[in-house]
């Protein structure tokens, strides 16, 4: 496994498994990692122990350890999402989403909010009727309406905007 890991948002690592050890940035380094409970480890690397407890899990890839005494934010990204990164794909999933589209030309059956109100994701937005098929539009994301471009029975055009946030 390989891992690209970032200490304090600056320092960065490449971390790689290498028999019974581990290559950091290219350079063999062995170490042995004991759990003392649930939170807390030992960690023994070139004649060095550290105490390492985690103190905070923000979420599968980010954590802040004290290690020996001192706070330390790490992120890690595993392989498969440093090649998203590099391909530019990590940016896909922060995008802003700030309107909703006709995903299809149709008719506007019922339009369930109002300007001002707040949505959280999932949330049912509208009924679009195509195809002789109700289509419910729901909200991709926690947020406010801002406008809605559509009236009751309209008909709209593919990719035509319907609502703002």
């Amino acid at each position: 496994m390989k891992l690209k890991v970032e200490v304090n948002g600056r320092n960065e690592f490449q971390i790689a498994e290498h028999e019974g050890g581990a290559l950091i940035n290219g350079k063999e380094s062995s170490y042995d990692l004991h759990r003392k409970s649930s939170n807390e480890f030992l960690l023994y690397q070139n004649q060095h122990v550290y105490q390492i407890s985690v103190v905070e899990s923000h979420d599968s890839s980010t954590l802040t350890l004290n290690i020996n005494g001192e706070e330390f934010s790490v992120s890690t990204k595993d392989h498969i999402a440093q090649i998203l990164e590099d391909l530019g794909m990590d940016v896909i999933a922060n995008e802003v989403i700030n309107e909703i589209n006709a995903p299809m030309p149709g008719t506007i059956i019922d339009i369930v909010v109002s300007e001002g109100q707040e949505i959280q994701e999932g949330d049912t937005i509208l009924i679009l009727e195509a195809m002789k098929m109700e289509n419910i539009i729901k909200s991709p994301v926690n947020t406010t309406i801002q406008k809605i471009h559509i009236e009751k029975g309209q008909n709209v055009e593919k990719n035509q905007v319907l609502v703002s946030f």
